[in-house]
């Protein structure tokens, strides 16, 4: 019975082509790769996405309009745009209208795109004009209109996820400084509500944005 077990194995070896043994073993290799490959695309997860553009509604409660767009060159450092226009109506006849931006830079935690904790710091700059519309004329409260420019920076720190693979939520805080070339005539002055959200000097500002990356 052992002499036949290996005349059989020997035949068995015999009807097997050198070049088909060799064609067989990379036919089985390229298989065993190809599962290789599946299995780790699994577990990296959605792709990397370099592009974000994502929209600010925030700021839509104060008559800031804004959109965010991002480049990530390569995982964890984005370069992040936010071109802004401002119609608001702080008072009850005043009107600030302009438009600015921002450019800086954030870091983010995440390595398949912008997602993760990030942090990041931005210059600020806009042209801006304030028409303050007297109710009551009166020497203490006069018409007025004032163009002025903004300058200043801000730094910005939150969190951001992916979800469905392209759709981007993110919401921080921050605190942003800029000096004005001419200080407006709010309609009350020194108003709490309008010096906060208007007003020049070092002030805190509040992230939600909502987009795609890709």
């Amino acid at each position: 019975m052992r002499g036949l077990s290996a005349k059989a194995t020997l035949t068995l070896s015999t009807l097997v082509h050198p070049r088909s043994r060799r064609t067989l073993a990379s036919a089985l290799a390229s298989v065993l790769c190809a599962a290789s490959a599946r299995g780790s695309d699994i577990d990296e997860g959605v792709a990397f996405k370099s592009v974000a553009l994502e929209g600010n509604p925030l700021g839509m409660l104060v008559g800031r309009y804004s959109a965010d767009l991002e480049y990530l060159p390569f995982a964890h450092h984005a370069l992040h745009v936010t071109p802004f226009g401002y119609y608001a109506v702080p008072g009850v006849s005043d009107q600030l209208t302009g438009f600015g931006g921002e450019i800086g830079y954030r870091w983010y935690s995440g390595t398949h795109g912008p997602e993760g904790f990030f942090a990041g710091a931005s210059f600020v700059a806009g042209e801006l004009e304030y028409r303050h519309n007297a109710t009551v004329a009166g020497p203490l409260d006069a018409s007025d209109d004032t163009s002025f420019v903004e300058l200043g920076g801000a730094i910005d720190a939150g969190y951001q996820i992916l979800l469905l693979g392209n759709l981007a939520v993110g919401v921080g805080a921050g605190a942003q400084y800029v000096v004005g070339t001419i200080r407006p005539h709010f309609e009350f002055e020194n108003h709490p509500w309008h010096d906060l959200v208007y007003g020049a000097g070092l002030r805190p500002r509040a992230l939600l944005s909502v987009g795609a990356a890709f």
